[in-house]
């Protein structure tokens, strides 16, 4: 399913990751994509609207847990990128946000945006097809 209004940052510190995201992205979703080291996600979330943001994610539960609510209170919603196999059992867990393991698989990655924008979308009440 074509969606060239979904709008997608991507915030990863090593830019060959992020690049390939970016082309999975564009292969499989047709979104307008931004990418930025992890250290401008928050002002980059200030300065533009983003409906999902792709980010590393920290072997810090709890650090995860502050990124994920700042970018739902952007009006986002975040999926995870992880190279590490668990997460500590406080806080955030991998059915709060979706995370997707490293190196990420084309399909993976399309379901957990998809999952991602569906969230953003029938928390803002939107309908199925945005007619609201």
């Amino acid at each position: 399913m074509q969606n060239p209004s979904l709008r997608v940052l991507i915030a990863e510190n090593q830019y060959l990751i992020a690049m390939e995201v970016e082309r999975i992205l564009a292969e499989t979703l047709a979104c307008e994509v931004t990418i930025v080291p992890l250290t401008r996600l928050e002002s980059e979330l200030s300065r533009s609207p983003f409906d999902v943001v792709i980010l590393d994610a920290a072997p810090n539960d709890n650090l995860n847990t502050v990124r994920g609510r700042m970018i739902e209170a952007a009006g986002a919603n975040p999926v995870f990128l992880s190279s590490y196999d668990q997460f500590p059992q406080s806080g955030t867990s991998r059915t709060d946000y979706p995370f997707v393991t490293k190196p990420p698989q084309p399909e993976a990655l399309a379901d957990a945006v998809t999952q991602a924008k569906r969230q953003g979308a029938s928390s803002k009440g939107e309908g199925f097809l945005g007619d609201r």
